[in-house]
């Protein structure tokens, strides 16, 4: 006992040493990827139906990284991805391991919840979270976690930020318990695993938890550290797409059908005749890339909508013979000539995604047309998005 306590007092100690040493660091702001509006699209479902962030604070997450502590760096990253996570409707929890106190021998908590989902909540519950100390019974969390989710009906997200340091944490007890909560729940539950730092174990043992779920993944806190990572990551684990709607019925007049390319337009409504078999149109029967939209003065493709390209190519590989224009296009706010370049940037952002995944060049031009064709008024915030797109049309 004696040395059991000895050796907390040695983490609390070298802890301590290492607040008063590390150099405080600006944080860079983050403002979050607001992903509403993939909900809204009808492109995008809810995934899960509960979650648990499972939080370490054991001694070694009060070593710095990067100049900031890990503890910090983990609790800033799970309040940026509460922030970033939709409107859903779900059932949350956050849970901690480690002491909360020198002497605690309670060493998993929970902070908040299960409770109906509300970011507040979650804050409140992070902001609860004090220094690192201890050990890291993150084993000790999985088998709370078993518990916490009893009675809960749906798909189960367990989220774990930790830096997995062997020199305080039990592997083998914690692959045990993760295959014990794979057991207890099956498919409806997946783990991901976010290490805070470059532990080359750690990354190992956090590799194999998420193996065990046969599902979810791993990633670093460098990674989901930018708006565009954390809002990737928070998509991959929170939404799911959609299926492919069936396209509405052809149109008949006397017999004869009047959707000559299939695509469920009628042909006296269809602006874009002769769309490949397999495309996605609008209401005009024009082949667009839907959603996916570019940010204001951009011309990059968000890692979101990753997705969305890739059926793109899924339809050039239908189609062998098919050969198309990538047209860009422009909201109304800046000067003809200069929207003219941007949305050919945009085009050929787009053209560089689909010659990557393996799109012979000589199928694609370009062509921007800046902001000389809106499908929006460009009078409202919402209207300018969605002029700021990419269309596709077959050429011979």
């Amino acid at each position: 006992m004696k040395k059991s306590y000895l050796k907390v007092f040695l983490f609390v100690a070298g802890a301590l040493l290492l607040v008063s040493c590390a150099a405080p660091q600006a944080v860079p702001t983050f403002t979050p990827q607001n992903l509403n509006p993939m909900l809204q699209s009808g492109n995008y479902l809810q995934k899960v139906d509960n979650f648990v962030f499972i939080v370490d604070k054991s001694g070694t997450m009060g070593k710095p990284y990067k100049g900031e502590l890990k503890l910090d760096i983990a609790k800033r990253l799970a309040s940026r991805m509460n922030h970033t996570i939709p409107d859903l409707k779900m059932t949350g929890a956050l849970r901690i391991f480690g002491r909360t106190a020198l002497f605690d021998n309670e060493l998993t908590k929970l902070f908040w919840g299960p409770a109906p989902y509300e970011k507040g909540a979650l804050d409140a519950g992070l902001n609860k979270i004090g220094f690192s100390v201890g050990e890291s019974p993150l084993n000790l969390a999985l088998d709370a976690t078993a518990q916490d989710f009893k009675s809960a009906q749906g798909d189960i997200a367990v989220i774990m930020f930790t830096d997995a340091d062997k020199d305080v944490m039990v592997y083998d007890a914690v692959k045990k318990s993760a295959a014990n909560l794979k057991t207890q729940y099956g498919n409806r539950i997946c783990f991901y695993a976010v290490q805070i730092g470059v532990d080359v174990d750690g990354k190992k043992l956090l590799e194999q938890v998420v193996e065990t779920g046969q599902c979810g993944f791993y990633a670093t806190g460098d990674q989901i550290g930018t708006p565009e990572g954390m809002a990737d990551f928070v998509t991959k684990v929170f939404l799911k797409k959609a299926p492919p709607k069936p396209a509405p019925a052809p149109v008949a007049q006397q017999g004869v059908i009047l959707d000559s390319d299939g695509d469920g337009v009628p042909d006296n409504l269809d602006k874009c005749p002769g769309t490949p078999k397999g495309a996605r149109v609008n209401k005009d029967g024009c082949w667009v890339i839907e959603n996916v939209l570019f940010d204001f003065d951009k011309s990059n493709i968000k890692p979101q909508f990753h997705g969305l390209l890739d059926e793109v190519v899924a339809v050039f590989k239908q189609n062998p013979g098919l050969r198309t224009r990538i047209e860009g296009h422009t909201d109304n706010v800046g000067t003809a000539a200069y929207n003219k370049k941007l949305s050919l940037r945009r085009a050929n952002s787009v053209m560089g995604y689909l010659v990557k995944k393996g799109i012979a060049k000589d199928r694609l031009t370009i062509e921007g047309f800046g902001f000389t064709r809106p499908v929006a008024p460009n009078d409202t915030k919402e209207g300018r998005a969605l002029n700021r797109r990419v269309q596709l049309t077959p050429v011979p």
